[in-house]
């Protein structure tokens, strides 16, 4: 009996010759299984392109993947266009999720780098191993600046962020592998190897996308249960949470719109809620950014102040009365006269918000028993 060995270079063929048709068709199958993914979301939600331009970026995928035999030596200018197209249907999307402008000018010119490249060295009269190599590094170049805005962009931080970075500068590394001078056996492994990326970095990416979206979701849905609906101030809940870490010193302004009920008997209850808006939207432009400003209830606001005293409070106070008192309130053919009375106290450190809220809110009762319009420090 003959036992033939086989060598390392003749196993790694076969290896080619069997998996090369298997790993073509499960990345046609993972890229358009993710591409319907989104798709779907996408039919669900139409306001949210991002989810068309993620599945639209894998439908190409599984396009290409079903045509090109030759991974990792892409001889066809249809190549470059494919990668362009699909690299920057992924990063418009990206950036549309984080509430940008779709694209830039920096990111049309990677966008076209790869088809530019092919075809300048094309016609330069270079060799297809030139050509493939020009356009691969010019593609890791922008499958790289992708990553990097990823890890940059200003939405707040989060871990799934840096598992896209992460996925995006694999891809970038692995079809640059082909490249590199290693013997025929690793070049081959290497294109296998690209197989295997194409199809966990697509895994990786459809999830944490996702898992994003549900992460964005549930932040909205934590604002709104902080925030008032009407005037887009806090609420008492989104307050204490605002509060909760412990002020130190602070300023506290409660504030009570004038002769409000008035206001709803005259010019009805739009009428009431334009002036609370209005009241928000001066009080805002005024206080600095540090400070908490929120809706109490009906006509009352409270306004936190860190690290400013009695006195710095109180000359605020009295800014904020003459400018809401400034102006009345346009609306709709009506101007609506606006005053109000303003309380103010101080915060010591360790001190409970609500003990310095009931001393503003009794400066506050003092204002009002005075004659209204005016600030009155407890």
């Amino acid at each position: 009996m003959t036992i033939q060995h086989r060598s390392s270079s003749d196993r790694a063929r076969t290896v080619m010759e069997v998996s090369i048709p298997t790993l073509q068709f499960t990345d046609f199958l993972v890229f358009g299984s993710c591409g319907a993914i989104f798709l779907c979301n996408w039919v669900l939600n139409r306001r949210k392109i991002y989810f068309l331009c993620f599945g639209a970026g894998y439908v190409v995928c599984a396009g290409m993947a079903a045509w090109f035999v030759d991974f990792g030596a892409y001889g066809s200018l249809w190549s470059p266009i494919g990668w362009s197209l699909t690299g920057g249907a992924f990063w418009i999307g990206l950036r549309l999720f984080d509430g940008r402008p779709a694209v830039t000018r920096p990111m049309l010119v990677l966008f076209l780098l790869p088809t530019a490249t092919h075809g300048v060295l094309s016609c330069a009269g270079f060799g297809p191993a030139t050509i493939n190599a020009g356009g691969t590094l010019a593609y890791a170049l922008h499958e790289a600046a992708a990553a990097l805005y990823v890890l940059r962009a200003p939405p707040a931080r989060s871990p799934l962020r840096g598992l896209i970075a992460l996925a995006l500068l694999t891809i970038a590394v692995a079809i640059c592998l082909p490249l590199l001078p290693l013997r025929e056996t690793f070049v081959r492994l290497s294109i296998v190897g690209i197989f295997v990326v194409d199809q966990v970095t697509t895994i990786l990416l459809t999830t944490s996308i996702l898992a994003l979206e549900a992460e964005k979701a549930h932040a909205a849905v934590e604002a709104m249960a902080r925030t008032d609906g009407l005037t887009g101030a806090l609420n008492r809940q989104g307050l204490a949470a605002k509060t909760s870490g412990g002020l130190g010193q602070a300023g506290i302004i409660v504030a009570d719109l004038d002769h409000f009920k008035s206001i709803n008997d005259r010019f009805g209850h739009a009428g009431g809620d334009a002036v609370l808006r209005e009241f928000a939207r001066r009080a805002g432009s005024l206080l600095p950014g540090d400070s908490h400003l929120a809706r109490l209830g009906g006509e009352e606001f409270g306004i936190v102040l860190p690290g400013r005293d009695q006195r710095a409070t109180a000359r605020l106070a009295e800014r904020l009365r003459h400018t809401i008192g400034s102006a009345p309130v346009l609306w709709k053919e009506a101007t609506i006269p606006v005053t109000v009375s303003v309380g103010v106290a101080a915060l010591a450190a360790g001190e409970v918000l609500h003990e310095a809220l009931e001393r503003a809110d009794k400066a506050l009762y003092a204002a009002k028993t005075e004659g209204r319009n005016r600030v009155r420090a407890a």
